[in-house]
């Protein structure tokens, strides 16, 4: 009959142990200065693992000018190879999860935005998480 209580608790403990590794190990992921150019804007990382992909830069004008509205600039990055970073961020866009995404190429931090989700197109440029509550992109 002890073996039933001492089961549970052997349990409850990996499991508390396995989330701290988890949270251990995203805090491993993210650099530090991305944490500190996300935090610098007012926003707050979601306890999510972050994605990080390569990013090719639009051949068309319309997808470009998108960008270009957001505060991305890839004049003079053409060969460049860029990587695109996306965490998720703790405030929400009505029923949507929003993404601080930073592209990096040659180690540093070449442009940024905020990305709705994977469900929605577009982005908006990387403001101070205040203004951009305020703006009509939100209906909190």
């Amino acid at each position: 009959m002890k073996k039933l209580p001492c089961a549970a608790g052997f349990f409850i403990l990996i499991f508390f142990l396995v989330l701290f590794v988890m949270s251990f190990a995203f805090h491993l992921m993210i650099p530090d200065s991305h944490r500190a150019f996300i935090e610098e804007k007012g926003w707050d990382l979601a306890f999510y693992l972050p994605k990080k992909e390569p990013f090719s830069i639009p051949e068309y004008p319309e997808p470009l000018e998108i960008f270009y509205l957001a505060g991305v600039d890839f004049r003079g990055y053409e060969k460049t190879k860029i990587t695109r970073h996306q965490y998720r961020l703790e405030q929400k866009c009505d029923t949507r999860y929003l993404e601080a995404v930073i592209l990096t190429g040659d180690d540093k931090i070449i442009g940024s935005y905020i990305h709705a989700s994977e469900t929605v197109p577009g982005v908006a440029e990387m403001v101070e998480e205040e203004d951009y509550m305020k703006r009509d992109y939100c209906f909190n």
